[in-house]
């Protein structure tokens, strides 16, 4: 009885035996299959700036506000997003406007040009929905300064005729007689004149400031007075005083002071 049932404790711990008396071949374990990597993904294109299309309303004036027409507009768009370059439009302005439609939104470049005015260029952010506002001012070039050949030097005109005096016989018409002076105009030219002084009492102190007066005194005595300097006067004496310097003359004796003055440089009355 005990040996029955270690028999059976056996047989259910060996298993049951094989058939035909042959044991069965091991079999290999199972090999698990190596994982598989997912396929790689195809780079996203890049998105494109901001999103929709934009219109521009464009208005191009000079400094003083007016409009200026006939201005190229050029404008340049963001990148399409698909490795596209950015749209290009150019237009025309009519009476300093212009629009832009269907325009990508994003980053824009405007480029203004038209000649007699500087060139200008300007960024814009273009947005979807309502139109955008583009004002600018165009500067006009400077003008160049014409080169104006020197206008010639104007010809030295001399308006006066020739004269001749009998000196003696021109005294004796305008003799001073008993006039305290006289004064008679004998040329004119366009640079100045000549007179004959005939003085009794003397002549007060004065300036000629644009002549130099040449005297030459004919008959009687004097003194000329040149400021703190005197110098007599007599027949056959001749004196220059240059403009600007202050004098006068005084008469000695019973006779008048007869003298030629040439005054230079003044402008003949």
């Amino acid at each position: 009885m005990r040996y029955a049932f270690t028999a059976a404790i056996f047989f259910l711990l060996a298993g049951p035996a094989p058939i035909g008396g042959r044991a069965a071949a091991p079999q290999p374990p199972a090999q698990t299959p190596p994982p598989v990597a997912p396929p790689a993904r195809s780079p996203r294109p890049p998105a494109r700036t901001g999103g929709g299309l934009a219109t521009f309303a464009v208005m191009v004036s000079d400094p003083t506000g007016a409009p200026v027409t006939a201005v190229k507009v050029t404008i340049t768009g963001p990148p399409t997003g698909r490795g596209a370059a950015g749209i290009e439009k150019s237009g025309l302005t009519e009476s300093g406007r212009i629009a832009f439609e269907d325009i990508p939104a994003g980053p824009t470049h405007f480029h203004f040009e038209r000649d007699g005015f500087e060139p200008l260029d300007q960024d814009v952010v273009g947005k979807r929905g309502a139109p955008i506002d583009v004002k600018v001012t165009l500067t006009p070039k400077p003008k160049p300064v014409p080169q104006m050949a020197p206008p010639p030097a104007p010809e030295h005109v001399v308006d006066a005729k020739p004269v001749v005096l009998d000196m003696p016989a021109y005294i004796q018409k305008y003799a001073i007689g008993k006039d305290a002076g006289k004064i008679a105009q004998m040329a004119c030219s366009t640079g100045g004149e000549a007179s004959l002084m005939q003085l009794n009492e003397g002549l007060k102190e004065h300036v000629h400031k644009d002549a130099d007066e040449f005297i030459y005194v004919i008959a009687g005595r004097g003194d000329a007075h040149l400021g703190d300097r005197v110098e007599p006067l007599g027949a056959n004496v001749f004196m220059m005083i240059p403009r600007g310097i202050s004098h006068s003359f005084t008469v000695s004796g019973k006779k008048p002071l007869v003298f030629v003055s040439t005054r230079a440089g003044e402008k003949c009355q």
